[in-house]
């Protein structure tokens, strides 16, 4: 590495990171179904009730969601629902790079796993979405500073105590770091454990009986089923399976998500049995998820295992740079051009629902309805408390002929039916279509 790598070479990683964060919160794509399903639920709760378990199939840490309706008491908008994940993905980079600074000394490491990070595909995405995936990131980064100190440097602050005991309320996922680590503390210092633990357990009794037991019995059924129907948990009869979801991590494409599942399993697996001082403190949180998934009580998603991104890119440089290979040059390219990709052209999440909102309100007239089928989040999250706005709820989707009776039950007028995708058939010979739109998402103007 050349004098101007070595003295420039993390600010400019960290620096472009942080640029393409930016670029894709202004760049202001509308919310798609889960961002704006969250939103409408930030919006139509009171502050206690979102500690109470959420609709519409979310589940997201009660003070994300009361910071964020803070933030939108005198100005809501896309971007300032965005702002708290932004801030947290910004703020998380530099932190990260002190986490791999006090955890390695060499500076290819530090280096590879920095330029990892910082090009992270999923957390780059996550940065610029309302979703509690980007501050999970950022508290985990902070609890493996935390532990690392606790654990290793035997230092103790007044402070890490409280961060740790609060942690959970902004990061649901902040309990696998927190338990993975009380073991390894009785081990390694055990002399820290009860003042370090004993702020955490008063908190999380106070976190259950307020918050999680809510939580637990409103959406534990739906969500189970929405995972296992899409293979969301690891099942060891499908080895393949699981290294494409922890490769997804850094790639949507299938080939090179088994490739980068790969590169990373293998690592994590020897980080946890060779002698090194950081087997345990690696690879622990990453064995713990891994094990609650197999029991079916956390689903494996890259969006979901966000939280395990600091772990993971160090382990992919710790272990692999010695050989001299070409696996993790190809780990590099792979982040690098796929964050670029999906910065530029985030057609994964792209609905164009406030562009279709858009079009209906230039073009409504007094006593003409807005229709919204099953997929209506998205939409309504734009046409929220309006009196026009009809909901075709139960599992309406325009593939299905209850959608059509649906239609046919309506009284008589004109209607601008939104969806999300342009349907095959539709409508019968009842109803007339006056005019369509075609975007990414579709506007159907009809009379009947």
């Amino acid at each position: 590495m050349n004098s101007f790598g070595k003295k420039y070479g993390i600010t400019v990683i960290i620096v472009f990171g942080i640029i393409l964060r930016l670029f894709a919160y202004f760049r202001g794509i509308s919310f798609w179904g889960d961002e704006a399903a969250l939103a409408l639920n930030v919006l139509e709760h009171s502050y206690s009730g979102l500690f109470k378990g959420l609709d519409y199939l979310q589940v997201a840490p009660p003070m994300f969601l009361v910071m964020s309706k803070i933030l939108i008491i005198d100005n809501l908008c896309d971007f300032t629902l965005r702002l708290l994940p932004l801030v947290a993905g910004i703020a998380a980079i530099p932190l990260f790079y002190k986490f791999v600074s006090m955890l390695s000394k060499n500076r290819v490491v530090i280096t590879v796993s920095t330029f990892l990070f910082s090009f992270n595909m999923t957390a780059i995405l996550y940065c610029a979405q309302f979703k509690q995936y980007s501050l999970e990131l950022f508290t985990s980064v902070l609890l493996l500073i935390i532990f690392y100190k606790l654990i290793f440097e035997k230092e103790f602050k007044w402070y890490y105590p409280l961060l740790i005991a609060i942690a959970p309320w902004f990061s649901l996922s902040s309990l696998f770091i927190i338990g993975s680590y009380f073991l390894v503390m009785l081990i390694k210092n055990p002399g820290a454990v009860l003042k370090t633990y004993i702020p955490f357990f008063i908190s999380f009794l106070l976190f259950y009986f307020l918050s999680l037991r809510y939580v637990s019995s409103c959406n534990y059924d739906g969500m189970y089923n929405w995972w296992q129907n899409g293979y969301g948990f690891a099942d060891l009869r499908h080895p393949l399976r699981i290294v494409l979801r922890f490769g997804e991590l850094f790639s949507f494409d299938k080939l090179k998500a088994l490739f980068c599942g790969a590169i990373m399993l293998v690592p994590a697996f020897i980080s946890l049995i060779s002698n090194k001082k950081q087997r345990l403190f690696l690879g622990l949180p990453i064995l713990l998820t891994f094990a609650a998934s197999t029991l079916r009580l956390y689903p494996i998603e890259a969006r979901l295992i966000l939280f395990l991104l600091p772990l993971f890119v160090v382990i992919i440089a710790e272990y692999n740079w010695k050989f001299k290979n070409v696996c993790l040059m190809s780990v590099c390219i792979i982040s690098f051009i796929t964050s670029i990709f999906y910065t530029i052209n985030p057609y994964k999440f792209y609905t164009s629902a406030r562009e279709a909102v858009q079009i209906v309100e230039n073009h409504i007239k007094d006593g003409e309805k807005i229709v919204l089928d099953s997929s209506y989040h998205r939409y309504y999250y734009y046409l929220h408390q309006k009196d026009n706005v009809i909901i075709l709820k139960d599992g309406c989707e325009p593939y299905l002929e209850v959608c059509n009776n649906k239609i046919e039950e309506l009284p008589a007028g004109r209607y601008y039916f939104i969806l999300k995708e342009d349907p095959k058939k539709l409508f019968t010979s009842k109803v007339k279509v006056l005019d369509k739109y075609n975007l990414h998402s579709t506007v159907i103007y009809f009379e009947k």
